[in-house]
């Protein structure tokens, strides 16, 4: 399945457009700004939305273990 685009960007990006026409503020074109050239650099590296947000949300939980550390079994040599 395509994604949907908007000329060169995601279509999702238009919420932030939309805002921006609406609020009209340095801080919302300075998100809308950010949020485009972010989603270009994801883009050219060969991400999609989704994927970079779930890469960005990976790398802000940090690296976590599969398993408890009360559950992991240590190894025991009987020999």
């Amino acid at each position: 399945m395509r994604p949907v685009r908007f000329y060169v960007m995601d279509a999702r990006l238009l919420t932030l457009l939309v805002l921006w026409l609406f609020v009209p503020a340095w801080w919302t074109t300075a998100a809308v700004v950010v949020a485009v050239a972010a989603l270009r650099v994801a883009e050219a590296r060969g991400y999609r939305l989704h994927a970079a947000l779930r890469v960005v949300r990976a790398h802000s939980a940090g690296e976590r273990p599969a398993l408890h550390a009360r559950r992991v079994r240590r190894f025991v040599d009987f020999g």
